[in-house]
């Protein structure tokens, strides 16, 4: 479960104001108690699936959701919204984007033979940045294909 926290946590820091900014969104009485919440090693707060529901929804980041997933093994995938040429070559190139800053990731956290937390956290942000975007193509394609076979 500790990636899933880890995509928590990088969601609300990397928020814009952080998690002042975000705690005072979500209307919590203190961004002490969310900061507490969100950290692993705090053993008395504990962030519920209700806080980070409120988190994906406020900052649209998914993160933690494919971290999920990809620990249950399975995949979310975003329905379309469209799905024409444009769309295509748009998640098409997402993809790739995504594929190449997970490998770069991946490569920095290897060069030096040690992966550190900070270091393992940032593979595992580019992953799900990864799978959420070759599961947007996937979908517009499953869309495409269910369009062709409609009576």
């Amino acid at each position: 479960m500790s990636s899933v926290l880890d995509a928590a946590y990088l969601t609300a820091h990397e928020y814009p104001g952080g998690v002042p900014a975000l705690a005072a969104r979500m209307k919590v009485k203190s961004h002490a108690v969310l900061s507490h919440k969100l950290n692993p090693n705090n053993q008395e707060n504990h962030l519920t699936v209700a806080d980070l529901m409120t988190i994906m929804t406020m900052t649209g980041d998914h993160r933690a959701l494919h971290a999920a997933c990809l620990e249950l093994g399975y995949m979310a995938l975003p329905l379309p919204t469209q799905t024409g040429d444009d769309a295509t070559a748009e998640a098409l190139t997402d993809t790739c984007k995504e594929f190449a800053d997970y490998l770069q990731s991946v490569t920095g956290a290897l060069a030096d033979n040690k992966v550190t937390t900070i270091e393992l956290r940032k593979v595992r942000k580019e992953l799900g940045e990864m799978v959420a975007a070759a599961g947007r193509l996937e979908s517009i394609l499953v869309a495409k294909e269910a369009k062709q076979t409609r009576p």
